[in-house]
């Protein structure tokens, strides 16, 4: 092989990388147009809430209703689906409460009332159907307390002052999207992992979940 055709290869090569390179950005831009294309502007700025729910929580008896508001921020965005980071706070009281001592000794709760700050990841999908399913997992503090009849009878009531413990919480979702909002059936539950062996509102707070949300994005 002549010294010239060693030089031509040479600089075949060294030319080859970015060549290729832009073979690939051109022939990706059609597919990346597309996509950006099919993702719509958000409804409402980030700094706003892009989520209500209405869940409904059973745990040692009661029955707890609460208002949650969550904002998501995507980290991946993709044609159909997406991952973010999700920050979501909200409670309620008990409207059903426990009216008897239970086998684990925890006595009838007169008031309790539990709120949330959570944050975590969470997955959505959304098809061309207009069918949407999605999941989370989130971590944080739950801030509640209660008062109950005292189990020594003709002793005074007892109250238990505003505690906090740490939480996990998982929930699954699926619904259907109507025009740019979702609306939905959800299910999780929710656990406290500090609780206070003196105290008893640490057992009634959390538990199984159930209700409707409505997402906008």
């Amino acid at each position: 092989m002549s010294l010239e055709n060693c030089q031509a290869d040479s600089l075949l090569m060294r030319r080859a990388p970015p060549v290729v390179l832009l073979a690939a950005v051109l022939l990706g831009a059609p597919a990346l147009a597309q996509r950006v294309a099919e993702k719509p502007p958000a409804l409402v700025p980030a700094y706003l809430p892009r989520e209500v729910a209405f869940l409904t929580f059973f745990q040692n008896g009661n029955i707890t209703p609460e208002l949650r508001i969550a904002w998501h921020i995507p980290v991946v965005q993709q044609r159909i689906d997406s991952l973010n980071l999700i920050i979501e706070g909200g409670g309620g009281w008990a409207v059903g409460k426990r009216s008897v001592t239970n086998e684990n000794a925890d006595p009838p709760v007169t008031e309790l009332h539990q709120w949330h700050i959570l944050g975590g990841i969470a997955y959505e999908g959304d098809w061309a159907q207009g069918w949407h399913v999605g999941g989370r997992i989130t971590a944080g503090v739950t801030i509640f307390g209660g008062n109950y009849v005292n189990p020594i009878f003709g002793g005074p009531p007892i109250h238990e002052d505003t505690s906090t413990a740490g939480t996990v919480e998982g929930r699954l979702e699926g619904g259907y999207r109507v025009g740019r909002v979702v609306i939905g059936l959800t299910v999780g539950v929710a656990q406290p992992w500090s609780k206070d062996p003196r105290l008893y509102s640490p057992n009634d707070i959390g538990g199984f979940s159930g209700g409707l949300f409505f997402n906008w994005r």
